[in-house]
């Protein structure tokens, strides 16, 4: 890290097409995070790259969300409502005309009945599922645009990830995929850190996410979509993971984050924990002020509520009711609590000094992703390498080995012989005639048709074992691969002279086809099959030396089922 007066001297001259007045008033300990003071007043916290050399993203994006007037239309099937109607679609309302605004540093809770539209409203403002919605939605006094949907975050209900990837894993790659190119891989690997330690996940930073408890994973789930720069955060959490993460929600808002939240029954310190509550019923906002003042709001329609309605629990059951008075709670919304959002944004989109008016609106001239095609397909590629299962060595996993050789053993012949058996007899008139002018041996017809043929019969199967034996995890020993390789295509060999023995053996081709089937099936030819020979054979050199198997629980071997050590070794197994 650079000295911290040269890196202030590099602050300034990154701010100086801004505000040439602008200064760094404040620097934390690690000389990295700082606070710029504009001239009017204002103040921007970013933080610089390591080498000190350019300001990376603002760590408090003040963003101002207003949405005015905002309306979803959907055109339902008429069968589904009503069967006799003769229309073909009804169209339904999931939100009509809902406004309000929310400001940089507030949690705001999105509550209300279900099927109020708290969902729609959530979608729509993070600019999906936008078909059928009317109304203006404005960022920072800009319009909302498509362009803007990859600088929102969104975190689902349901926490959706490749599960045996690690926390630090998971980030990683969020962090390599969707952070800027012009950012070094090194600057983006510091936003993981910051990310782990602002959500406290430090501990289980190492540990598979299917292993995490609900409340870690749902922080994991914030901090994918932070590395962007949250619908039900503490859906799935007992109180204490859902308290501890509203914490960390409310750290996030006091960085300057405007963080809207989609709620069901919190618990009381949760529910006065927001700084601003939004009421829906049946798809119209009838509340949007602070959650103290929700129950003096309700008593002004006449409705009775005592003074110990004050926990969440009953505030929830008086709002489970709200669809049945909506219409008198969005008439008193309309005279009372509009008056408190500002007026509709206008004109000073360019002002970039007022942190409210931050551009969210990319370049004409910048790309659409954040890093090329080619950088994408490496990062993806390497995930789904790391994801890729390979078998384990446990009891469980035997008869998959055992299949796995059986399934070598007998494909491969298999449709060798039936080539050779299918192939002659359609050849036999052509070679009868030719052997009988003594044009060549019939031994030299066989060596040429069997070389002839070979890639089809040695070099296929030879791909398909380099490939499939060391995905399959069978055993990493080369001299092993090397002897099942050699059996393989012996088996192969074998089964294609089968095969023209009984094709020139029978000049009726189903009478051939029938012999080599029961020659096959039959159980009691099993002395004479060189099918139980090669796959014995493999067995022993799948399961030759002492590797170490993990017994399971119900063990079918009662040796195995006893045995102290939960073990056995691989010689054990073909007993």
């Amino acid at each position: 890290m650079p000295p911290l007066q040269e890196t202030n001297e590099r602050i300034d001259q990154v701010f100086t097409n801004v505000d040439p007045n602008a200064t760094v008033k404040f620097s934390d300990d690690q000389q990295s995070h700082y606070v710029i003071e504009m001239s009017g007043g204002d103040t921007l916290q970013v933080q610089m790259s390591l080498d000190g050399s350019r300001a990376l993203a603002s760590l408090s994006p003040h963003i101002t969300v207003t949405f005015h007037n905002v309306s979803k239309v959907i055109n339902v099937p008429a069968k589904i409502i009503d069967p006799s109607s003769k229309e073909r679609f009804i169209q339904r309302k999931l939100l009509d005309q809902v406004s309000g605004q929310i400001y940089p540093g507030q949690l705001v809770a999105l509550m209300g009945p279900s099927g109020c539209g708290k969902t729609t409203l959530l979608n729509t403002l993070a600019g999906r599922a936008l078909n059928g919605v009317t109304g203006d939605i404005w960022f920072n006094n800009q319009r909302y645009d498509k362009s803007m949907k990859r600088k929102l975050a969104y975190v689902l209900q349901q926490d959706l990830f490749f599960e045996k990837l690690t926390v630090k894993q998971q980030l990683t790659y969020t962090a390599l995929l969707r952070l800027p190119n012009n950012l070094s891989k090194q600057d983006k690997l510091t936003q993981v850190e910051q990310i782990i330690d602002q959500l406290r996940i430090r501990k289980c930073v190492d540990t598979p996410i299917m292993l995490i408890s609900g409340g870690e994973k749902k922080r994991v789930n914030i901090g994918t979509e932070l590395l962007t720069n949250p619908k039900q955060p503490t859906s799935g959490l007992d109180s204490t993971s859902a308290v501890a993460l509203m914490d960390v929600l409310r750290d996030l808002a006091m960085q300057g984050k405007t963080i809207i939240t989609s709620i069901h029954q919190p618990l009381s310190q949760i529910f006065q924990s927001f700084d601003q509550l939004i009421l829906l019923a049946d798809g119209k906002t009838i509340f949007m002020d602070k959650p103290c003042d929700v129950l003096p709001y309700f008593a002004t329609m006449d409705m009775k509520i005592r003074e110990q309605l004050k926990d969440a629990y009953l505030q929830n059951k008086i709002i489970g009711h709200v669809n049945t008075i909506s219409n008198q709670l969005q008439s008193q919304y309309s005279l009372t609590a509009r008056e408190y959002l500002l007026a509709e944004p206008s004109g000073n989109e360019g002002d970039l000094t007022n942190p409210d008016n931050v551009n969210l609106i990319p370049n004409k001239h910048e790309s659409k992703w954040p890093i090329g095609f080619f950088s994408q397909m490496l990062i993806l590629f390497s995930r789904v390498f790391l994801l890729t299962e390979w078998m384990d060595f446990g009891e469980n996993t035997i008869p998959d080995r055992s299949s796995f050789i059986f399934f070598l053993m007998t494909f491969w012949p298999l449709q060798t012989m039936m080539h050779g058996l299918l192939s002659f007899p359609f050849e036999r008139a052509i070679i009868e005639k030719e052997r009988a002018s003594g044009s060549y041996r019939l031994s030299s017809y066989f060596v040429a048709k069997s070389l002839a043929e070979a890639p089809l019969k040695l070099v296929l199967p030879t791909l398909f074992l380099i490939i499939a034996y060391w995905m399959a995890n069978i055993n990493s020993n080369f001299g092993i691969f090397l002897a099942i390789l050699v059996f393989q295509l012996l088996s192969i060999l074998v089964a294609e002279s089968l095969g023209l023995l009984l094709g020139a053996a029978f000049k009726n081709l189903q009478h051939a086809i029938t012999v080599a089937t029961v020659l096959l099936l039959g159980v009691w030819g099993k002395w004479l099959s060189f099918f139980k020979y090669s796959y014995d054979a493999c067995l022993q050199l799948q399961f030759k030396g002492e590797r170490i198997y993990q017994c399971v629980d119900g063990s079918i071997i009662p040796s195995w089922r006893n045995n102290p050590n939960g073990t056995f070794i691989s010689n054990e197994a073909t007993e």
